[in-house]
């Protein structure tokens, strides 16, 4: 004799995996749209510069630059030097940069105490990379060219935003999960 087998609840999906199928998908196709990846490349570590040198910080991407703000924290402040759009040529009290590209150079012609700090880069291509540099300036300017020293170890403050950066993304993928 034939039974008709029992009939399990449907499983229907929740609106929330509904959303985050489609922003997998949209996530996914995005990145089959960006046929390069930008590889920023800036300067890196702790750049040391006489008073009243020159001081050169850069950063690179494979792609054009669509946006780059550059901002100075110093004695605990965050001072926007530049956001722009780019490409071109842009000067601020004793800034200079310049943008053509996937190049972008900032310049300082007279390094000052006033300019000494971390500079945290915001750049974006086709993607946003966060970037940080370290200015030192002191002594007094000699007859020589200015001392240029990069060191690969990275800054306690530089450490601290990238810690930050990953306990927001952990609570963003707990928060997607909860639902």
């Amino acid at each position: 004799m034939w039974t008709r087998p029992s009939m399990s609840p449907r499983c229907v999906p929740q609106p929330c995996v509904l959303s985050m199928l489609g922003l997998l998908l949209l996530l996914t196709s995005l990145s089959a749209q960006n046929t390069s990846w930008d590889n920023p490349s800036c300067t890196q570590g702790v750049v040391s510069v006489s008073r009243g040198r020159r001081a050169v910080m850069a950063c690179n991407i494979s792609n054009a630059f669509s946006h780059i703000t550059v901002q100075l924290r110093t004695h605990g402040k965050d001072w926007t030097i530049f956001s722009e759009k780019a490409p071109g040529c842009f000067s601020r009290a004793g800034w200079q940069l310049q943008v053509q590209g996937g190049q972008a150079q900032l310049v300082i012609a007279a390094a000052q105490d006033a300019h000494a700090g971390l500079y945290l880069w915001l750049l974006q291509g086709l993607q946003r990379n966060y970037k940080v540099t370290t200015l030192n300036v002191s002594g007094e300017a000699g007859p020589g060219r200015e001392t240029l020293q990069a060191r690969s170890q990275a800054t306690p403050q530089s450490m601290v935003g990238l810690l930050v950066a990953v306990l927001l993304l952990i609570l963003v993928v707990g928060a997607l999960g909860w639902c």
